[in-house]
């Protein structure tokens, strides 16, 4: 049993360190988004795809661990949380405080990130609307704003 709790122990250290480096590459990638540095952006999503391969391996591999400790203590894997194993083995409360820890601090950096990418779409989608759409006031002479929006050429004839 030791030494498969060590193993456990060791595949979620690694994942900690996934989730860290997860973590620094979000927050790199909110200061592209508000630098508008489009290269940054490719080049860190090109490195979070390398280290989500990496966790999903680690994922597996977590889940046969927790599978061994699950049969030593007559409980499917399934229903074994973190934290619950951390109560059965006080070493682990560290790396599961970390993980949680890891955890809150990169679901924030994907929440702002997330609202800056919505915001850039609103701002593009404007833009886009302004050059398809014909201008045209509100208190015009309504004959007046027919002879002018028919002599106005666009940008662009519809939306992209």
């Amino acid at each position: 049993m030791a030494s498969i709790l060590h193993n456990l122990k060791e595949n979620l250290r690694l994942q900690a360190d996934v989730y860290a480096a997860l973590y620094e590459f979000a927050q790199q990638k909110q200061e592209a988004l508000i630098s508008n540095k489009l290269v940054n952006l490719e080049t860190i999503t090109l490195n979070e795809e390398q280290l989500l391969r990496e966790l999903s391996r680690l994922e597996k591999e977590r889940l046969f661990w927790a599978e061994q400790i699950g049969n030593e203590l007559g409980k499917p894997s399934e229903k074994l949380t973190l934290k619950e194993l951390a109560a059965h083995f006080p070493e682990l409360s560290g790396i599961q405080i970390r993980l949680e820890d890891l955890i809150k601090r990169l679901i924030n950096v994907h929440e702002s990130n997330t609202q800056l990418l919505q915001q850039a779409l609103k701002i593009v989608n404007l833009t886009s609307s302004l050059l398809t759409q014909q201008e045209g006031t509100t208190y015009a002479n309504p004959r007046r704003k027919d002879i002018v929006s028919r002599s106005r050429t666009h940008l662009l004839d519809r939306s992209v």
